[in-house]
């Protein structure tokens, strides 16, 4: 089993009635009314519960039953990263909550796979809707009126220069979270030879290297201009891990398992790299969402600096997607499932980085 498989709901049903009554002994007569899976990523498995519940001490005679979703999150059953450390992504979000960036509650942190056959988190389910996966053919922004579309691109630049804005050095984070960009390269060189068995696809490998050797001067010591320019990063910033309410506002930041601390352009550049791949492909783009110059401009202006050695940046952000959909599309072939991928040398992405690395010679 691999990229697609998933555990059966019925069986998770149950496992997750058993660790709930053990957790919260005080919620009688506990049931998952309901499994449900919403469409994410493949590098994680995420459900959805639908709980009820009858509290103790309650009334006699006359019980209130109480209701809630909640959102599991544990790691798939072919493991697409070496380590999931489903503490640092707990810790990254507690040190949020209550801040400016929305973001789910922390509900709990299982580390005894006893349970469900691996460590999980469990969160509170924030209410809203994604973006699809390619922004472009999202029917919910292609029917906004132009106006909304680009308050929606606005306000998520916006949000992401005040995520790189939040005060991290109190929380604790660094103590856990890789710092730096040399850091960065070093561990996306052991998960490609993770993954790979030693034998990644000569181009990629290449490519990974040209930025090792390429890390800009003022990255040696891991930021681009001093500890005051270091950042938490969230790792996959894009719209697809976004969730908005009718009006266009953000509700929450999704999926945290890549966050780092570092220079806020690793974050910028994921994003405008991997939405110009998106756009190159597909040939398809929100007519009101800013171009590449529009939303670098609208960023700096929220973050309060100009950016730094961005194209650097995102050749390194199309490296590292690259690398994790090189080992997607491995695993999706070993177990002869459908990926939206293609693995080793002809993947036409390493075309297009390549032809972003002779652009920054």
């Amino acid at each position: 089993m691999a990229a697609g498989s998933v555990r059966d709901d019925d069986e998770l049903g149950r496992a997750l009635e058993s660790w709930l009554a053990h957790r919260f002994p005080d919620r009688l007569d506990g049931h998952v009314d309901a499994v449900r899976r919403p469409k994410a990523g493949w590098t994680n498995e995420t459900v959805l519960a639908d709980l009820s519940w009858v509290a103790s001490g309650g009334a006699p005679g006359s019980p209130t039953r109480h209701a809630d979703t909640i959102v599991v999150r544990l790691p798939p059953i072919v493991p697409s990263f070496p380590h999931y450390a489903l503490d640092d992504q707990a810790a990254v979000l507690r040190a949020l909550a209550g801040g400016p960036i929305p973001v789910p509650d922390v509900v709990a942190v299982e580390d005894d796979a006893a349970w469900l056959g691996a460590p999980f988190i469990v969160m509170s389910c924030v209410s809203g809707r994604p973006v699809g996966e390619v922004p472009g053919l999202d029917r919910w922004l292609l029917a906004s009126s132009v106006e909304r579309q680009r308050e929606i691109h606005e306000t998520f630049l916006g949000t992401l220069a005040a995520l790189h804005r939040v005060e991290w050095r109190s929380t604790g984070l660094d103590a856990t979270l890789r710092i730096g960009v040399a850091h960065e390269i070093a561990y996306w060189i052991d998960y490609v030879g993770w993954y790979s068995a030693g034998d990644p696809p000569r181009r990629l490998a290449d490519a990974l290297d040209w930025c090792r050797q390429t890390m800009p001067d003022s990255h040696t010591g891991g930021d681009t201009g001093g500890e005051a320019a270091l950042a938490l990063l969230w790792g996959d910033a894009r719209l697809g891990n976004v969730m908005y309410d009718d009006d266009g506002a953000i509700t929450a930041l999704l999926d945290w398992e890549l966050a780092t601390i570092g220079p806020p352009e690793l974050d910028l550049a994921w994003y405008l790299a991997l939405d110009a791949l998106t756009t190159h492909f597909v040939q398809r783009t929100v007519p009101g969402f800013l171009d590449r110059a529009g939303a670098i401009e609208c960023y700096e202006a929220a973050l309060g600096r100009r950016v730094a050695h961005l194209e650097w940046h995102e050749v390194f952000a199309l490296v590292r997607s690259i690398a994790v959909n090189d080992c997607q599309a491995r695993l999706a072939a070993k177990a002869g499932t459908r990926y939206p991928g293609v693995a080793g040398d002809d993947n036409p992405a390493l075309d297009y980085v390549w032809s972003r690395i002779s652009d920054c010679a």
